[in-house]
């Protein structure tokens, strides 16, 4: 089968294309499976990848290195969606060194930022494949489980658009979400967190508060006052990915309070 957008994967993220593991870095009973199968069934569900990138490492070869594929469903784009701009995304995180299966995750990616949340495992779950005795309708269920699911996202989105946090609640939730990256921020850094990047972003909801922190959170872009280091982007597949969920169940949280 002919993947979709196979010369962006190529440039972004040439692991997808491993035809065998690393050498010398797995067991005998490993299993290799290569993403390219999963993309493949994938696709078939009516998915397609449309962003990649792995990690840069000199642990291991660029070929097997650690790698995350974005997808979107030709059923579940901005319009029918309905959360603005925004849209649901399926995630799939892969290596070919023996250092984990598969993980299949939901996302939520947003257009005016160019920023993909993560879903906690609590909303939707992390569907894991181990390289040992794989089966391909473990990727179908988590494909049809997070278009089933996309409406429950979309309600909860909706909710959290509706959900006004006064003042207080606001400057709580950012400097509890700055937690989750900073051991102890001072005043400066939630006040970076909390600054809206662009007018649309403006605003008391839940929703934009938590896309504001989420933003700033993994772009950084500010200097910490603390260390004089200016704070750098997340480029950690795996930190980008727990930190996402974190934030996704703090707003959760949050959520449940003003109830």
């Amino acid at each position: 089968m002919v993947l979709f957008n196979e010369e962006m994967l190529r440039a972004e993220a040439p692991a997808v294309f491993a035809t065998s593991p690393e050498e010398g870095r797995v067991s005998d009973r490993y299993s290799f499976l290569p993403t390219t199968e999963i993309l493949e069934i994938l696709q078939e569900e009516g998915w397609t990848a449309w962003k990649a990138r792995q990690v840069g490492s000199r642990k291991w070869s660029r070929n097997h290195a650690k790698h995350i594929v974005r997808l979107r469903h030709r059923d579940l784009d901005v319009k029918n969606f309905a959360v603005g701009d925004s849209f649901p995304e399926m995630l799939v995180v892969n290596s070919h060194n023996g250092l984990g299966g598969y993980k299949l995750q939901a996302g939520i990616f947003r257009l005016v930022c160019s920023n993909g949340a993560v879903v906690s495992e609590s909303d939707f779950g992390t569907i894991h494949i181990r390289h040992i005795g794989f089966d391909p309708e473990q990727v179908k269920d988590a494909s049809r489980r997070l278009v089933s699911n996309a409406s429950v996202l979309k309600d909860k989105v909706d909710r959290w658009q509706k959900t006004e946090l006064s003042e207080r609640s606001r400057m709580d939730f950012f400097t509890d979400a700055a937690r989750l990256r900073f051991t102890d921020p001072d005043n400066a850094i939630i006040q970076e967190v909390s600054t809206a990047r662009r007018q649309q972003d403006v605003g008391n909801d839940l929703w934009r508060t938590f896309n504001v922190a989420q933003e700033n959170l993994i772009r950084g872009g500010y200097r910490n006052q603390q260390t004089r280091r200016m704070v750098r982007s997340i480029s950690n597949i795996q930190l980008d990915i727990d930190l996402n969920q974190q934030l996704w169940e703090l707003a959760s949280q949050y959520a449940g309070s003003t109830n």
